[in-house]
């Protein structure tokens, strides 16, 4: 592990007492050391847990745990979203009123926060897993937007709804927020309100100190810098923040790099949310984690950088020293591996962590005897395979750099600071790059630098070679026993007389363990209002006592109370302007064949009585149709009925008569 980790404890720990809010620079600088803070090493991101109760679900440090849940907490953190990430957030506000149907709870309000600053948009919001786009929602969801701006108007559909609860006063400024009303209904939410959350473009105040401008950026440098500025942050100014270091950092950010696609992306970007329960040090380390880089506090000034080729800014050599040298020529064990396993946040998979494609190099494995070990890290704000991979290779090539010097140099090593690039060239050691990870004053006038070898090969890359397949993990299946499927089929008893007394309904089976029963309605053609037909019907069938024309539909119950969509058996349209020829030995039937027939009934008489008629078996499929058989000068009286898919059957046409000829 290189020493900059090790020296992040002894320098936190030796000025706990005034490493807090604005004293941490000025503790640092009395006790002549540079702080670093830097992910290289680091297993899994440790931070310091919030102190407010949490659910597993909704640990902030892990990756992308709770990055998309919304939830209610009496006391919580505020989150910070970096570029482009999905995200819920602390739900601020919960509210029901009756809906236009009457029903006492039928509207259902929530208001989550979705930042604790101002962001440049708020996009796609999702219910549940499913946009709240769909066509299921149509007319049942209402979603008012607010970027967190500092003078942010109050949401006016939320004072003129809720009675007074939401006022004049309830502006959020400064937080970003979506206030959403639902109409519940057991189609559309069968396992009641669902989750909430939003696709965020976070915060737009960020400065660019390459051109000036101060807008959206999702470049982990300018980030940083953001971050050690804000008032939720480090509080620093910007003259505490060495310009030239930052943009140097940001340029290595922006750097266009090949990926395996042909396509080219920007080296380094940050994507995501952190809560501000995790505390300074564990934010800052995921930042830097995104661009391989570190943070170093010298001289009372902060020096971002971004992991990239260093051109050695001194040569060490024995003129520099003031005691004896230690060079250790290959790391401990357990800090050896030679693969990676990772983890990152794949917006191709809801945002969710993802396993990232495991890396292991054959050639470091046979250095280590034929023994495959892994070391396992977590990037939580990186959204890009390629961008992973790239992370994944430079902790591997860092680490195999074994070399590790303990420099105990003069005070000529007052201009080195950690992250300096050097050549350390000395009697009897052929020269060999390294990187300072460790500096500290030494109580006889000198420095002690901790120096791990490093050279610009850490940071090649070529996608045709380096970059793997990410390939598809298997998708596990759970059940969900607050969701059902609908029956795949319907189908209606056809009658073949003209009057009938009860019409036969029947519907597929629905394969499910949750499976309660079935709910069924009709709605007879002179009746406005879908008619109940029991609850919660064990069998699939039933005969349902209808005199005329009538659409039904039937839809299963789960355990839960959930219930699926519909599946109907509508009233197809009846036949338009029909019409009868008389032909030679015949009759000629003519007419519109309405959408939805699959074909028609035919009946026949020798009277205009409908009661007399008598279905004929043959069954056309489209008009016109000659009725044959029929002796010349014979009169027959005719009326059409269309039958649907489902057998369902629609109202008569007609009569319509005519003459044989």
């Amino acid at each position: 592990m290189p020493a900059a980790i090790p020296l992040i404890a002894v320098v936190a720990g030796g000025v706990a007492s005034a490493a807090l809010g604005g004293g941490l620079l000025g503790a640092l600088v009395g006790a002549g050391a540079a702080f670093v803070v830097s992910s290289i090493g680091a297993s899994v991101f440790p931070a310091k847990r919030p102190a407010a109760p949490t659910r597993p679900s909704d640990d902030a440090t892990a990756p992308g745990a709770g990055r998309t849940q919304s939830f209610r907490q009496p006391i919580t953190e505020h989150q910070i979203v970096f570029g482009r990430c999905k995200v819920g957030g602390p739900i601020v506000f919960i509210h029901s009123a009756p809906d236009d149907e009457g029903r006492t709870d039928g509207w259902f309000y929530s208001v989550v926060v979705l930042a604790a600053h101002r962001v440049r948009g708020i996009g796609d919001v999702w219910l549940g897993d499913t946009l709240a786009t769909d066509a299921k929602f149509a007319g049942l969801v209402r979603i008012d937007r607010h970027l967190g701006t500092i003078d942010q108007t109050v949401d006016g559909n939320l004072i003129a709804e809720t009675g007074g609860k939401w006022t004049a006063e309830h502006r959020g400024r400064g937080r970003a927020y979506v206030a959403l009303r639902l109409k519940i209904t057991a189609e559309a939410f069968p396992a009641g309100p669902p989750n909430i959350a939003a696709l965020v473009e976070g915060a737009d105040t960020i400065l660019d100190p390459r051109t000036g401008a101060t807008g959206w950026s999702d470049n982990p440098a300018l980030c940083l810098a953001w971050y050690l500025t804000a008032p939720f942050g480090w509080k620093a100014s910007w003259d505490d923040i060495d310009i030239p270091a930052l943009m140097a950092a940001a340029n290595i950010c922006d750097e266009l790099i090949g990926t395996r696609a042909g396509l080219h992306e920007r080296r380094y970007t940050v994507n995501g949310r952190v809560s501000l329960g995790e505390g300074k040090i564990a934010i800052t380390r995921k930042l830097v984690a995104a661009m391989a880089g570190a943070m170093v506090v010298s001289g009372g000034r902060f020096f971002i950088h971004a992991g990239g080729p260093a051109l050695p800014s001194a040569t060490l050599t024995s003129d520099d020293l003031r005691g004896d040298v230690t060079i250790q020529g290959s790391r401990p064990r357990r800090d050896l591996f030679n693969g990676v396993r990772a983890v990152y946040v794949d917006p191709a998979k809801n945002w969710q962590p993802t396993d990232a494609p495991p890396l292991l190099a054959a050639n470091y494995v046979t250095e280590d005897g034929g023994e495959q070990i892994f070391r396992d890290l977590e990037f939580p704000l990186t959204t890009s395979v390629a961008t992973v991979q790239r992370l994944m290779k430079a902790e591997l090539e860092r680490v195999r750099r074994q070399r590790e010097v303990a420099f105990p140099a003069n005070l000529s090593a007052l201009r080195l600071r950690p992250w300096d690039g050097v050549t350390v060239a000395l009697d009897r050691v052929g020269a060999f790059p390294a990187r300072v990870t460790g500096w500290r004053l030494s109580p006889d006038g000198g420095v002690d630098l901790a120096l791990s070898e490093e050279d610009p090969t850490v940071w090649n890359w070529n996608p045709a070679v380096d970059e793997r397949a990410a390939g598809d993990s298997p998708s596990v299946v759970l059940p969900n026993p607050g969701v059902i499927a609908a029956p795949a089929a319907i189908a209606v008893a056809t009658p073949v007389t003209a009057a009938f007394g009860a019409l036969g309904v029947s519907w597929s089976p629905v394969g499910s363990a949750f499976l309660v029963g079935y709910e069924l309605e009709f709605l007879p053609a002179s009746v406005a209002v879908w008619q109940g037909y029991g609850g919660a019907l064990g069998a699939t069938a039933a005969s349902v006592p209808t005199t005329e024309p009538t659409a039904f539909r039937a839809r299963a119950v789960a355990r839960s109370g959930a219930v699926s969509g519909w599946r109907e058996a509508a009233v197809p349209g009846a036949v338009t302007a029909p019409a009868a020829l008389g032909i030679t030995g015949g009759v000629r039937l003519s007419g519109g064949v309405p959408i939805g027939a699959v074909r028609l009934q035919v009946f026949e008489a020798d009277s205009a009585s409908l009661a007399a008629a008598t279905k004929l078996a043959a069954e056309p499929t489209a008009l016109p149709w000659d009725r044959t058989g029929v002796t010349a000068g014979q009169t027959r009286w005719y009326w059409l009925r269309s039958v649907s898919a489902e057998g369902n059957v629609s109202a008569f046409a007609g009569p319509v008569t005519a003459t044989a000829l």
